[in-house]
């Protein structure tokens, strides 16, 4: 056995692993916090669907691209960090790792820590302050992942497949009474318009956070 197979992560994650790894890095706290942000942002239906949509388009091609960069280096973990090093230059790829543990990945994650705390909060009725709830839940989960690869999946996929079950149930819910009447007020302002484009680039801002994570597959590609 060589040094770097020696060093190379132990493959015991699937398919359903990383599939649920992947969903969960999207469909976290954001889609259900920022669809109302949304909505206050882009005030009519067709601008709503449309900046979601956009959104969704976005992330596709950046889902894409990397999909790309894992098949050109298939036995690379590490994934942007991996890719940054290779194009450009090792300093490049550390500073980006650096930063995005010290900012991007810790900042994102205390924001959905936040979020389900205040949901939590309001669900049980508990008197702790949302930064609490939000500490333990992120040492809870830390926890857990020092166990190994294997024990966050498993824990990752029972979290994915309830909150796929919260969102069919909250899209049942909306059909079974989608049958009242509802009130919007169109713009009138025109679609090409400063002010309309400046709210899609505003609304954009949330949609961004929600879609975010479509990259976390690269994350544990060496151990698949």
């Amino acid at each position: 056995m060589t040094k770097s197979e020696a060093l190379r992560p132990r493959r015991q994650l699937g398919l359903f692993d990383a599939t649920m790894i992947v969903m969960g890095g999207i469909v976290g706290a954001g889609i259900f916090a920022n669809p109302s942000e949304v909505a206050h942002r882009v005030h009519t239906p067709l601008l709503i669907l449309g900046v979601w949509v956009l959104g969704g388009i976005f992330a596709m091609c950046g889902a894409f691209i990397w999909a790309e960069l894992a098949t050109r280096l298939p036995a690379a973990a590490g994934g942007q960090y991996v890719y940054l090093r290779e194009a450009y230059h090792p300093a490049v790829a550390f500073v980006y790792g650096w930063g995005l543990l010290l900012v991007t990945q810790t900042g994102g994650m205390a924001a959905v820590a936040v979020i389900f705390a205040s949901y939590f909060r309001a669900l049980t009725g508990v008197v702790w302050n949302d930064s609490v709830i939000a500490a333990v839940v992120l040492l809870g989960l830390t926890g857990i992942n020092c166990l190994g690869a294997r024990a966050g999946s498993n824990v990752q996929s029972v979290f994915m497949l309830l909150r796929i079950a919260a969102i069919a149930g909250l899209v049942l819910f909306g059909f079974a009474l989608g049958g009242s009447s509802t009130k919007s007020e169109p713009s009138l302002t025109p679609l090409f318009s400063l002010g309309v484009l400046a709210s899609i680039g505003s609304a954009m801002v949330p949609i961004a956070f929600a879609y975010g994570g479509w990259q976390t597959s690269t994350f544990v590609a060496g151990e698949m």
